[in-house]
């Protein structure tokens, strides 16, 4: 049994302190673990949403470039073909590398079948050697079809990142509000814990005061030892020894006299 007031207070505040110490570390830990999945997921997920962004607006391009080639400015209309080309195979790759949602590299495959026959069309119009009149018609009858496909399969794909974005977002609502339990736990036992405390405080510590208090005012020589009725093995207890010791020291000091 701990007798030492000072080691009861020191235990009962260092329990309060490991109690917080312990909830914010916590919390601290719960952070941390979302804030570094929501930056990688989220960081993915734009990167596929922008590099999809840049197909779209090459392929647009590379259909201007066959509108050119088609009205007679070929060189122009080649060369903005063969650049726009270039860009959506770069994003393809970029794509590829950065696959993060569940059935996304199906998304992927299917923007590579769709543009290798959107692209296998526009070639086929510039290096066949039609006459104008049969290269629109390449173009409005399959060409034109194929180019609509194409940004649909894209579309798809920025849509499918789009979602997982908004998705990510609610998870870490709710993961947000998950990670401030153990604070929340944490004030509530404070508080149970700080009642705990003032009745420890008036048990330990008010209710033996008081009593030495009205011992003291009740006392009178004859009634002999100071009678307190405090119970603890504590300083309060070894105060109320003392007091009995110094009656006692003064009794056989008037007895001597």
């Amino acid at each position: 049994m701990i007798k030492s007031l000072k080691i009861k207070i020191v235990l009962s505040l260092s329990l309060l302190i490991l109690m917080l110490m312990a909830a914010g570390v916590m919390s601290i830990l719960d952070f941390r673990k979302i804030g570094n999945s929501v930056d990688t997921v989220l960081k993915n997920n734009y990167q596929s949403i922008e590099s999809a962004k840049k197909m779209l607006d090459a392929v647009e391009r590379e259909d201007s470039g066959i509108l050119l080639w088609l009205i007679g400015n070929k060189d122009s209309g080649i060369e903005t073909v063969l650049g726009s080309d270039s860009i959506i195979r770069k994003a393809i790759v970029d794509i590829e590398e950065n696959i993060t949602e569940t059935n996304e590299a199906q998304y992927v495959r299917a923007i590579m079948d769709e543009y290798e026959q959107y692209y296998s069309s526009v070639m086929t119009i510039l290096e066949s050697g039609h006459n104008a009149e049969e290269s629109k018609l390449i173009y409005y009858s399959r060409t034109d079809s194929l180019f609509l496909k194409t940004k649909e399969a894209i579309n798809r794909l920025m849509v499918l990142n789009q979602d997982q974005m908004y998705r990510q977002a609610g998870i870490v609502k709710e993961q947000s509000r998950r990670a401030m339990m153990p604070a929340t736990v944490s004030i509530a036992a404070a508080i149970i814990f700080a009642l705990l405390l003032y009745f420890f405080i008036g048990t330990y510590f008010i209710r033996p005061v008081r009593q030495l208090i009205n011992s003291i005012k009740e006392y009178y020589p004859e009634k002999g030892r100071l009678s307190t009725g405090i119970v603890s093995k504590d300083e309060f207890k070894e105060l109320e020894e003392e007091i009995n010791q110094l009656i006692y020291r003064l009794r056989r000091t008037k007895n001597s006299i």
